[in-house]
């Protein structure tokens, strides 16, 4: 049986969690390399909307400049990521 929280408590959990961008690229960085190693060419990572909007073009210039393609998302609720290579 699976059970789950509700939002409140998933709202207060993410606002107490201490995120931020350098949270973020260890573990992009970890799934990119991942994914690599499987033959993979595309990385997928939704960021919560409450980092801001420069360091996410920050770390989108950054990939860029690795030679990555980078497609960024803006939805209602949080940022999308693809990252990949040709």
């Amino acid at each position: 049986m699976t059970s789950f929280i509700t939002a409140a408590v998933a709202k207060a959990l993410s606002e107490n969690a201490n995120l931020n961008i350098e949270l973020y690229k260890i573990r992009l960085a970890q799934m990119i390399e991942s994914n690599a190693q499987q033959g993979n060419t595309a990385v997928f990572t939704v960021l919560p909307k409450h980092l801001p909007l420069e360091e996410i073009r920050s770390l989108s210039a950054e990939l860029t400049e690795l030679g990555y393609q980078v497609r960024f998302e803006v939805n209602e609720f949080f940022y999308s990521v693809n990252v990949y290579w040709i």
